[in-house]
């Protein structure tokens, strides 16, 4: 009992204890505290790849459309908006 009640009284010395200290884990929440930074970069690597993807897509299209495609013209496709008339319905 007498060492905890030194541990009390040398942490209110100080108000959040020892500074340099860095916090201690119990070993389950030490890997999962190891695993989130994992995690956190692994999210990054596939957002930056997945945006890399759709880029190079979308400027693939772009020196397409630009170099490579031709509009056809209005006059090559035939006109089929006009009724045809039936023999006999006139």
């Amino acid at each position: 009992m007498k060492a905890v009640g030194r541990q009390v009284a040398a942490a209110a010395d100080k108000p959040n204890g020892d500074m340099k200290r860095k916090p201690s884990y119990p070993g389950e929440l030490r890997a999962k505290h190891a695993n989130m930074s994992t995690k956190i970069w692994v999210k990054v690597a596939m957002a930056i790849g997945y945006f890399l993807c759709v880029s190079v897509a979308a400027f693939i299209l772009v020196i397409y459309y630009a170099v490579f495609w031709k509009p056809s013209n209005s006059t090559d496709v035939p006109n089929r908006t006009q009724c045809q008339s039936v023999p006999g319905q006139g």
